[in-house]
């Protein structure tokens, strides 16, 4: 009767867990941690091109194999947005596993007149990187921030 029983509970806790791909049981912020900002550079033209280029590490915290599926961000400049996007990815990522990451964003803005030499402006980015479980998804956060000197700057949004 024992044995039954615990066939049972068995049967039962497995089915409750085979929807749950990607889930991180006992760990609620395991994807809060999942991903690492390396570093990042910002570079603005004057003709209002540019790229953001972000250099990520994403450990998988779930013990489900899954795809990077894409990345998205906003990007201030001095506390105001200048930037936002969002890229599709397609990379594996083993069960457990780590993977570095790099994204070339291109930016575009308006035509913007500039100095002569740098100055030193507080640069943030923060997003998230998407992980695939099949037909599931979980969104990894980032942010980071750095100083980084800057000749061109477009018009900035917002505070």
């Amino acid at each position: 009767m024992r044995s039954r029983r615990a066939v049972i509970w068995g049967l039962l806790a497995s089915g409750l867990l085979s929807g749950c791909l990607g889930s991180v049981p006992f760990r609620p912020r395991a994807y809060d941690e999942a991903v690492r900002v390396v570093g990042f550079q910002v570079d603005f033209q004057p003709d209002g091109t540019g790229v953001l280029d972000l250099d990520l590490e994403v450990k998988n915290p779930a013990s489900d194999a899954a795809t990077l599926a894409a990345v998205d961000f906003t990007l201030r400049v001095d506390g105001r947005r200048v930037a936002v996007g969002m890229q599709q990815v397609a990379a594996p990522l083993a069960a457990d596993g780590r993977a570095p990451l790099r994204v070339l964003f291109p930016l575009a803005s308006a035509r913007t007149p500039g100095a002569t030499e740098p100055v030193r402006r507080r640069v943030q980015v923060e997003g998230g990187v998407v992980l695939r479980f099949g037909g599931t998804e979980r969104r990894a956060p980032f942010q980071a921030e750095r100083v980084l000197p800057l000749t061109w700057v477009p018009p900035l949004e917002g505070g």
